[in-house]
């Protein structure tokens, strides 16, 4: 075949790329063994033959392109990001006729855009186009992002064949990984998402690094997870360790920041082009709908958080009253109200500055939190603190008041007058809230009463 004749005829940047077919359908050696000018011109060190590794990085997604086209005979088209180059790159592969049953032969050409194409993008399969098309209309209609994604891995479970699905974001504080949704053949959800959440940070953290150079990660056999063993050994190892034969593993990025991942395990690797086609382009909405995601949880957390303490503010707690009066299933099961005073914060303020007023604050939210760190703690306002617990027996109850009484009784460095109401069932919270001030009140009265130095106001 007259490789630089077909070659030569071509205006875009091409050439001719041979592989070596292996046994069990291994890749060999890939060469060029024939190019266009243009695609001469982007590589001065180029001759006929030479492998394409001396051009550029091995990259075994490029691999697989070249093996589908020119050994199974699929012609591909794909419009990636060339992160070596900082280029995007419309790639086209066409089988040509071989000789030769252990060498195949295809056209790889190329044209290159500075910046990401939406028409480009949006030149998809009929079948790709319409899963990401249904999984957009999901999250405009569904009633919640859990379950719209709940939705979006299932379409995404049901086309690949896959053994599971997976979407997780990175916790920022944290940099480990926080389970999203996803689905599986033989595994509960909890115990999914808790073997997710398990992976260590230091193995999350390699993840971007190891894939940089790429937009995605494929491994569909035993020489891909051999490649990854070279470049991230402890990746390699929890994946096999994992029991995972093949994944498809995709960054959701945020302004060039990778904020989470989107990944089947196991697929139907016949259909690796088509199933990593479906994950790039369903990865760019999931993306945008995972960072609108963070950002109303961070507000809402703003919202809700006091800043100097760490616990709940006065805006959620109000909140969580007002659940309390209109969901007759929260105020009939067991509840326990617990009103908190600091003694002595103005006394501290004047003295020593609002610095060490707001220190004191602090560690009073603290030591709070070691006694109710399982329950709803909130900071009412100025130097008052409330707690509400459910669930509890008034026993328990009872015995976290003496553990916080024990912790901030005088001399302690921080002192508290305390109040609190039990309710078995039945009772509404703005009494039990009502009974609980009085009592703290009444706490305070006979605290200052026996140290009217530290007295802050007029009861």
């Amino acid at each position: 075949m007259d490789f630089k004749a077909i070659i030569d005829s071509l205006v875009s940047t091409s050439c001719i790329m041979s592989v070596e077919k292996l046994p069990d359908d291994e890749i060999g050696e890939i060469r060029i063994v024939a190019a266009n000018k243009r695609y001469k011109q982007d590589f001065s060190s180029y001759y006929d033959g030479i492998l394409y590794t001396e051009l550029f990085p091995k990259d075994r997604k490029f691999e697989h392109f070249v093996f589908t086209a020119a050994i199974k005979h699929k012609q591909i088209h794909t419009y990636i990001e060339a992160k070596v180059i900082n280029m995007w790159m419309d790639q086209v592969y066409i089988p040509l006729e071989s000789d030769r049953d252990d060498t195949g032969y295809c056209i790889f050409s190329y044209e290159l855009t500075e910046k990401a194409d939406p028409d480009r993008l949006g030149n998809v399969t009929m079948d790709t186009a319409s899963s990401v098309i249904k999984s957009c209309a999901v999250f405009r209609t569904a009633d919640s992002f859990k379950s719209a994604v709940d939705e979006v891995v299932k379409e995404i479970f049901e086309k690949c064949g896959a053994e599971r699905v997976s979407v997780v974001s990175i916790d920022e504080a944290t940099n480990g990984v926080r389970y999203i949704g996803g689905i599986a053949r033989s595994r509960d959800e909890e115990t999914r998402g808790r073997d997710i959440e398990d992976i260590p940070p230091d193995v999350v953290k390699t993840w971007d690094k190891t894939i940089e150079k790429s937009n995605c990660l494929i491994i569909a056999d035993e020489s891909d997870m051999k490649s990854l063993e070279d470049r991230n050994p402890a990746w390699a190892k929890s994946m096999i360790e994992a029991g995972v034969q093949s994944i498809c593993f995709v960054p959701l990025q945020q302004n060039r920041k990778t904020i989470g991942y989107l990944y089947v395990v196991n697929f139907d690797t016949d259909r690796t082009i088509e199933i990593k086609e479906l994950l790039e382009h369903t990865s760019f909405f999931l993306a945008a709908e995972l960072a609108n995601n963070n950002l109303m949880e961070k507000m809402k957390e703003l919202s809700n958080s006091d800043m100097l303490t760490g616990v709940m503010n006065r805006n959620a707690m109000n909140i969580r009253v007002d659940e309390f009066v209109s969901r007759l299933e929260l105020r009939c099961r067991p509840y326990g109200v617990v009103f908190v005073d600091l003694n002595g914060l103005k006394y501290v303020n004047d003295k020593y500055g609002h610095e060490a007023g707001d220190q004191m604050l602090w560690s009073a939210a603290s030591i709070i939190s070691s006694v109710f760190g399982d329950d709803e703690i909130y900071r009412a306002g100025g130097d008052e603190f409330t707690i509400i617990t459910t669930g509890k027996s008034e026993d328990e109850f009872l015995d976290k008041i003496s553990k916080l009484r024990d912790k901030t009784t005088y001399p302690s460095e921080i002192t508290m007058s305390i109040g609190y109401f039990y309710s078995s069932g039945g009772d509404d919270i703005r009494i039990a809230m009502r009974n609980a001030d009085i009592l703290m009140y009444k706490d305070k009265e006979e605290f200052y009463a026996v140290h009217p130095e530290l007295k802050s106001r007029k009861i």
